[in-house]
């Protein structure tokens, strides 16, 4: 039987994953200092979901189990205020001492609208009342600035036409997106 993906592609992506959340932490001295007090300190990822892919039995796991959501993750803030990924097995075999965020994940085009709209997924945060404000104030204030890195690597021109295109390309898939409010006909209709 084969394995699901995220078997042999999280331990390739989620180190990446950590340097990237490293980078925007560092990028924001405010959020490494808040983080400090903390070092020593565990927060756990976890993932939930209600959509079932319409996928046939033998793509699904053997278990039962949610075997197609991301791996669970615990991180330790380290003592400069960053973090750091700890071996999954390690992770499970010891209960947290910090902070356990459950992510729900719905369906991939809702998550596509949220992602396009600045929409976070809905976080469940349980554990220490000090570390979740810590961790609640991440997740509302920090934000990757993908056009500063790109003009630190390529120049300002560049990351201001890469800037331009992908507005142009935001605003172009808000626009074709389906209306909530249940008018889904009125993007075909203006295009006659």
């Amino acid at each position: 039987m084969l394995s699901h993906p995220f078997t042999w592609l999280g331990p390739l992506v989620l180190p990446r994953l950590t340097l990237l959340l490293n980078h925007v932490v560092s990028s924001e001295p405010v959020a490494s200092g808040k983080l400090q007090p903390h070092a020593g300190r565990t927060i756990d990822l976890q993932w939930t979901s209600t959509f079932s892919p319409p996928l046939p039995r033998f793509l699904l796991p053997a278990d039962g189990s949610q075997g197609l959501l991301p791996p669970s993750m615990r991180f330790v803030i380290t003592p400069a205020g960053l973090f750091e990924l700890v071996d999954a097995g390690e992770a499970l075999a010891t209960p947290s001492d910090g902070l356990t965020l459950t992510i729900e994940l719905s369906d991939p085009l809702t998550m596509a609208r949220q992602l396009l709209t600045g929409q976070r997924p809905d976080v469940r945060i349980e554990g220490d009342a000090a570390l979740a404000e810590v961790a609640s104030w991440l997740m509302n204030h920090l934000r990757w600035d993908i056009q500063d890195d790109v003009a630190r690597l390529l120049g300002n021109a560049p990351a201001e036409w890469l800037r331009t295109v992908g507005d142009a390309v935001r605003q172009t898939l808000q626009r074709w997106r389906p209306d909530p409010g249940g008018d889904a006909g009125h993007a075909s209709a203006s295009r006659r």
